[in-house]
């Protein structure tokens, strides 16, 4: 059984001492030693849905159950024949952003009572735990979020206060039956070692994202999340991390975003089995057309960040346009494997027309094969490009099989180099390279 125990938490400004039941001593935040949560998942990039994208502060119990409903259900085709659903994928977490909250009801005006506990808007949301009880159901994991930043809370000043807050907040995410949370970086609630052992000490497997938009990332020594990187699992306070800022509907915001994965691909690379770099939701299905929706899943699929679309699942007009991609289990394949490097920028061309023209990005699948991934940046512009297959760990004299994954087609073998075909503008190649 667990002990209870005094942890020293470290709060900005604060020294406090709090009693909590949990296995062992954590000493946190002034201390150099790192904390690491300890709950066995995000081993592999996450999969799954969030509400933000599609719906923003618009969002409700009765949204959030018709997309679980959506997604447990089977009627698409999938690669094999059969017929399953999204969720049967891999898409199988489902995530409530912000807005569940009683903005100005609580202590101090805040969204949390003076127990610490925090207050549901029961006219969106009836019941929370009738809500993840019906995802457990369809077999789902379901996430709530936290440190909000619609009202978000910024006037505490009592140490006591501030770790009831903490303590309660980490409860009622387990309480409520919720399996995932994402922590924002908004209210004054930003110390992740804290957050990440107090979910710890509930018992249950919480997996824990990290929305600081690349302020708190694995390497630093100090501040809300300290952590080499380098282990594995990750030492990491959280599961995975956003790398960037919010993403938007548009390709340019796409792009620049998948820019802010290069910095966690060194070597060792700090993204990782445990704490994955995160360049924020997909907007798959809602970019301006095809090519620019299979680009975008491409590209998170070869630097291994998590899949988390966020298209309106309640659509299925949109979930029919979009099947194609998001249903590519030779892509998923790609960002699931795991062979010692999450990905990794290899070439970055420019051009007259363009400060960067395109990229080939690749990862490592195992002792002999590697993904390449070509992304075509240019505005209006088709591209063709030769890739030097030296670049990826092949030998000049290898023969090299290329595997088309858009098309599931083989391309046969090349020596040295490969050429690809005609790229549109905003378009995308992506091949397994293999001997």
């Amino acid at each position: 059984s667990k002990a209870t125990v005094s942890v020293l938490y470290w709060i900005p400004g604060y020294i406090h001492i709090a009693n909590m039941r949990t296995a062992a001593l954590v000493l946190l935040g002034a201390l150099p030693s790192v904390v690491c949560i300890d709950n066995g998942i995000g081993l592999t990039p996450p999969m799954g849905w969030r509400s933000w994208n599609a719906y923003h502060a618009n969002v409700d119990q009765e949204i959030m159950v018709t997309v679980m409903t959506k997604m447990a259900e089977k009627k698409w085709t999938l690669r094999n024949g059969a017929v399953g659903s999204v969720s049967d994928l891999g898409f199988n977490n489902v995530g409530l952003d912000d807005n569940w909250q009683a903005c100005g009801t609580g202590y101090q005006g805040s969204f949390h009572d003076q127990n610490g506990n925090p207050i549901i808007n029961t006219t969106r949301f009836t019941s929370m735990k009738a809500m993840t009880s019906y995802g457990h159901s369809l077999n789902l994991r379901v996430g709530w979020y936290m440190n909000n930043c619609i009202c978000a809370e910024h006037s505490f000043t009592d140490p006591d206060y501030i770790a009831k807050h903490m303590e309660q907040s980490a409860m009622a995410v387990a309480e409520m039956g919720f399996d995932s949370v994402k922590l924002d970086g908004c209210g004054q609630f930003r110390n992740l070692t804290w957050w990440g052992s107090l979910l710890n000490a509930t018992g249950r497997p919480i997996m824990i994202e990290n929305c600081h938009w690349g302020q708190t990332v694995p390497g630093q020594d100090n501040g809300d999340g300290p952590c080499t990187g380098t282990t594995t699992p990750s030492d990491c306070p959280y599961n995975f991390f956003r790398s960037s800022g919010d993403i938007q509907a548009n390709w340019g915001s796409m792009f620049r975003n998948l820019q802010s994965t290069i910095a966690y691909q060194g070597s060792p690379p700090l993204s990782r089995p445990g704490a994955w770099a995160y360049p924020d939701m997909l907007e798959v299905g809602n970019l301006a057309n095809h090519n620019e929706d299979r680009a975008h899943f491409g590209a998170w699929c070869v630097v291994s960040s998590p899949l988390i679309l966020g298209y309106d699942m309640t659509n299925d007009a949109v979930t029919a346009r979009v099947w194609d991609i998001i249903s590519n289990d030779e892509a998923i394949a790609v960002n699931q494997a795991w062979a010692g490097h999450p990905g990794r920028l290899v070439v970055n061309a420019t051009s007259s027309s363009s400060p960067i023209s395109y990229q080939v990005w690749g990862k490592v699948l195992s002792a002999t094969s590697q993904a390449a991934f070509i992304i075509n940046n240019e505005p209006s512009n088709a591209i063709q490009t030769t890739l030097d297959l030296t670049k990826f760990g092949f030998a000049a004299s290898d023969q090299v099989k290329v595997r088309d994954i858009w098309s599931h087609t083989d391309l046969g073998t090349s020596t040295g180099t490969f050429k690809t075909d005609s790229i549109a503008s905003h378009d995308s190649r992506f091949y397994v390279l293999s001997k």
